[in-house]
C-alpha cells in the first residue's frame, strides 16, 4: 500500500484541482504520478511548470526523450522509464533509438550517446558539474542554450523520480509498451539504475 494518495479530482486538495484537470486534458486521464503528487500543489505546479518549459527548450524529440529516459534509468525510476517510452514514440521517436535507450547500448547516434553521457553527468554531479564535461559537451556540436536545457530536464525529473520512489506509483496501463520492451527491471540498492537486461 502506497504511503500517499492516489487522487482523482473529487480527493485532491483544493488548489490542485485545476492542475490535475490539465493532466486530463494533456493525456485524456489523470496518470497515477500526478494523481500522487497531487498531494502537494505546489510539487505539482513546479513539475508541470518545468516539463512545460522542458516542452518548449532547445532540445528536439530524441533529445527530449534522451534525458527523461536516461535520468529514469539512472535514478532507478520504471514509472518514468515507460511513461517516457510511450511518449517518445507517440511523439515520433523511432522505437529502434527508445530501446537502445532503455537497453543503454551503443547503438544511438553520436549526438545522442554524447547527449545521454552528458546528462548521466549531469545526474550524478551533486550541484558540481565538471569542467571537462562542460567543455566536452560544448565540443561534440551542442550549444550553451542545449546545456543548460538538459539541467533543466533532469531537475524535472528529479522531481517525478523521488516523488514515485515514495509512492510505489504503479505503471498506468495506458503506458505500457510490451511489444517493445517488458520493461520489469529491478533496481540496484546503491541508488544507480540498472540495464534491464541483467535481471531478466
Amino acid at each position: 500500500m502506497s504511503l500517499l494518495t492516489l487522487h482523482t479530482i473529487a480527493t485532491t486538495p483544493e488548489k490542485s484541482k485545476k492542475l490535475l484537470q490539465s493532466s486530463i486534458d494533456d493525456f485524456g486521464w489523470i496518470p497515477n504520478q500526478s494523481g500522487y503528487m497531487s498531494e502537494s500543489p505546489s510539487l505539482l505546479a513546479a513539475y508541470q511548470r518545468a516539463h512545460d518549459l522542458f516542452i518548449d527548450s532547445s532540445l528536439n524529440e530524441e533529445e527530449k526523450a534522451v534525458v527523461w529516459i536516461t535520468t529514469g534509468i539512472e535514478n532507478g525510476c520504471n514509472y518514468t522509464v515507460q511513461a517516457h517510452a510511450y511518449i517518445a514514440i507517440h511523439n515520433g521517436v523511432d522505437k529502434k533509438t527508445v530501446k537502445a535507450l532503455i537497453e543503454k547500448t551503443n547503438d544511438l547516434s553520436p549526438r545522442l550517446l554524447a547527449l545521454r553521457e552528458f546528462t548521466i553527468e549531469v545526474i550524478y554531479c551533486r550541484g558540481q558539474l565538471k569542467r571537462d564535461a562542460i567543455d566536452l559537451f560544448l565540443s561534440r556540436g551542442f550549444s550553451k542554450q542545449n546545456m543548460l536545457d538538459v539541467v533543466l530536464g533532469v531537475s524535472q525529473k528529479n522531481m517525478s523520480t523521488i516523488l514515485n520512489s515514495i509512492a510505489g506509483t504503479e505503471i498506468d496501463d495506458k503506458f505500457k509498451l510490451d511489444d517493445l520492451y517488458p520493461m520489469d527491471f529491478k533496481l540496484h540498492r546503491d541508488g544507480k539504475g540498472a540495464n534491464p537486461r541483467e535481471h531478466r
